[in-house]
């Protein structure tokens, strides 16, 4: 084999060698690209659904409001309540499409995932404060209708109330908290893969994620089951 022919069989091995890399990274982009897409969705999903929470609640506030009108102790606590609401409703479709502008895929994925991570930082975690309030809101107006006697509304046990209403805020906070922990640590491993040109995190993140299903199934048969407890309890 003369000189001629090696220089050739090498210069082969290098350009498959590199198309190799090449396709790799490639793929590797796309499907990191995939997984942002997808976590993108969740929190399309988080906003347009508190968003239908701040609708109901304002349905609920006119209607409280019909009920309580001459109750002026009621009245004051919900007009307050109106303003706040809509103010949360203006930021959360702000949120919305702050968010869309974000995810610009035309783009490059390491810059995508950049602009997520400093929404995740900045206004999300104001987001999930302002989220969890609303919520409160939801179950306090929900109470408020239910219990109306003829204009008033009594609280029993006033340490009892506002420590339920304390603990279900945290509760309501703590899960989106942890969920938002989860959305960073999963851009901050692709962001590592697609640095590295590998995928070690995100594979590990998809084994941890397929553990994680039974906990997420559990928490969601025992919130169904508190919230059909309070409303048989309400009911009778």
């Amino acid at each position: 084999m003369n000189k001629d022919e090696l220089i050739d069989i090498w210069q082969k091995g290098n350009d498959r060698m590199f198309r190799d890399v090449k396709t790799d990274k490639k793929m590797i982009t796309q499907y990191l690209n995939e997984k942002t897409l997808k976590g993108s969705r969740n929190i399309y999903f988080n906003l347009i659904f508190y968003g239908f929470i701040q609708i109901t609640n304002l349905i609920l506030l006119s209607m409280n409001l019909e009920g309580y009108m001459n109750n002026s102790s009621v009245v004051w606590i919900l007009v307050p309540l109106v303003v706040v609401t809509i103010g949360i409703l203006i930021f959360g479709i702000d949120m919305y499409y702050r968010f869309r502008e974000i995810n610009n895929y035309s783009e490059s994925v390491h810059s995508l995932i950049n602009r997520q991570l400093r929404f995740f930082r900045r206004p999300y975690e104001l987001w999930l404060i302002l989220s969890s309030v609303s919520a409160i809101i939801l179950i306090s107006n929900v109470n408020l209708y239910i219990d109306n006697d003829h204009g008033t509304y009594a609280i029993h046990n006033k340490v009892l109330f506002w420590g339920v209403t304390l603990g279900a805020f945290l509760f309501i906070y703590g899960t989106q908290k942890l969920a938002s922990l989860h959305s960073l640590h999963s851009l901050r491993a692709y962001l590592s893969d697609l640095r590295k040109g590998v995928l070690d995190q995100s594979e590990r993140l998809e084994r941890s994620k397929r553990r994680l299903v039974w906990l997420y199934v559990a928490i969601f048969i025992l919130l169904t089951a508190s919230m059909v407890f309070g409303l048989v309890m309400a009911l009778k």
